[in-house]
């Protein structure tokens, strides 16, 4: 899978950013100070500046693949996430399933209302999201490109990007999401620290992400794109500024390719189920180095691995299925060609 046209920076607008039908205006509005706000629990937490240090212990958190002679290549698929989201889907069509068994009883009723809204409003409800839950994860995760990774060249101030385009909304499932190549003026790239609050009922936990804002020219802060840097599941409030700073360092004050201390991404994605199960859990051909890490977490696995067993293996699962069928993506000689050949893969 290749895409061989490199669009330049305001020649792509993303459709989640595009003006609803009768509109000229996105729903993004414009990325400034004064429309993006900071210091919310829930949404934008830090706008950041690029002259101003938002970390001491900047890190990459093993996210860097490649390094070329004034660019650095980040991994937009870390293996470990891989197959979640069919793992949640999964889980959500057996929630929804634990619900729909006890609800069908209303037909033996005799109540006709209830029998009525059971089998002509909550019944298709409930079928509708199961289909959801699962064609969307599938869409997402089964045959999507190898890796979309982005590279950011401070030589020449340009970000380059390379991934799958999707679609809103549900008819967007069933639309084509076709591979890009896009290069960004990093210096029309606002980047932002953001949090979402999810709750489980009895407690509250924020989800962390570092999020580019992409404007549309020098003169115009209209939003027209944005993405995210590695595993939102392994950023934290502390560690979303640190990942930041290395950027930020290696762009502007001509930093390191790699921190101290940090390590590589894998050159190579897993090829067998039991490679994926290593990459997603402690099941697999680091068992042992698991135990020397971490220890406690290995304990409770153990002790309640009637939960943690099945839900590995079927996480290792997934992930082995998203990699088996997916496709090799590589470059443009464009970008290659401005970059200049990979040092370290």
């Amino acid at each position: 899978m290749s895409a061989s046209k490199v669009l330049k920076h305001g020649e792509h607008v993303n459709p989640h950013y595009a003006p609803a039908t009768g509109q000229t205006q996105s729903w993004a509005g414009k990325s400034t100070d004064a429309e993006r706000k900071g210091g919310e629990v829930s949404g934008i937490v830090t706008r950041y500046s690029k002259r101003e240090r938002a970390s001491t212990t900047p890190v990459a958190m093993g996210w860097i693949k490649a390094d070329y002679l004034d660019a650095i290549e980040y991994t937009g698929s870390p293996q470990n996430v891989r197959g979640l989201l069919l793992l949640t889907g999964l889980i959500g069509v057996a929630l929804l399933s634990f619900i729909a068994i006890p609800f069908s009883s209303v037909y033996g009723l005799d109540d006709w209302f209830i029998r009525w809204t059971g089998g002509f409003l909550v019944m298709p409800a409930m079928v509708f999201a199961g289909i959801c839950f699962i064609a969307w994860p599938a869409r997402q995760e089964l045959f999507r490109p190898a890796d979309e990774p982005t590279i950011f060249d401070r030589a020449h101030r340009k970000v380059y990007r390379l991934f799958r385009e999707t679609q809103p909304g549900f008819k967007g499932l069933f639309k084509p999401w076709p591979l890009r190549v896009c290069e960004y003026d990093w210096d029309l790239i606002d980047t932002e620290h953001t949090a979402t609050l999810a709750t489980t009922g009895s407690t509250v936990t924020r989800y962390h992400a570092l999020v580019f804002i992409v404007k549309r020219s020098a003169s115009d802060a209209t939003i027209i794109d944005s993405f995210n840097i590695g595993n939102g599941m392994e950023l934290g409030e502390q560690t979303v500024p640190a990942v930041w700073e290395h950027i930020r360092r290696f762009m502007e004050e001509r930093g390191p390719h790699l921190p101290p201390g940090d390590r590589r991404a894998p050159a190579e994605p897993p090829k067998t189920l039991w490679q994926s199960l290593g990459a997603v859990g402690p099941i697999g051909p680091k068992y042992v180095q698991w135990w020397k890490d971490q220890l406690p977490f290995m304990i409770l696995i153990h002790v309640l691995f009637p939960f943690f067993v099945p839900f590995f293996l079927l996480w290792g699962f997934f992930n082995w299925l998203s990699y088996k069928t997916a496709t090799p993506v590589e470059w443009p000689q464009e970008v290659l060609d401005t970059v200049g050949s990979a040092q370290s893969v």
